[in-house]
């Protein structure tokens, strides 16, 4: 087996891990995906685990240079990046019934409390505001409610 067929085999192993294993982690991570931190942390060797069979790494090797490696952000930042999509989109479909939930009630409703860890909209609002996205500049679709 050559060079290029190692090669070949670790692009497909990740193909593979990314399709098979990481889209059910990453599934439902917009609703689950701010719970505590130590309930998720039970994720995250799943992911490294699968990272370092699928690029045939050895335990030895950092986890940043395993992100790096296999061009996959944490699951954490991908949770992130989830639920910034989530609510972009939503900002863009007001006739979506969460769209009301989210946008319309008091920022300070969604703050975090002394008692729990920042809930989702919280957190996901904060980072679009690093971004320094602009959510007034997001045009709405509107969906056509009736078949064609």
């Amino acid at each position: 087996m050559g060079h290029t067929d190692l090669g070949a085999d670790r692009a497909t192993l990740l193909k593979l891990y990314l399709t098979l294993v990481w889209s059910k982690l990453d599934y439902g991570s917009v609703i689950y995906g701010y719970v505590k931190k130590h309930v998720l942390r039970v994720l995250d060797p799943i992911h490294h685990q699968g990272l370092r069979i699928a690029l045939r790494a050895f335990r030895a090797l950092p986890i940043k240079s395993l992100y790096a490696e296999a061009g996959a952000p944490s699951l954490e930042h991908q949770r992130t990046k989830l639920a910034c999509n989530y609510v972009l989109k939503l900002k863009s479909l007001p006739q979506n019934p969460c769209h009301n939930i989210v946008f319309d009630a008091p920022f300070s409703d969604f703050s975090a409390d002394s008692k729990s860890e920042a809930n989702l909209v919280a957190n996901t609002f904060e980072h679009i505001n690093n971004a320094k996205i602009n959510l007034n500049t997001i045009d709405n679709q509107y969906v056509q409610c009736s078949p064609p």
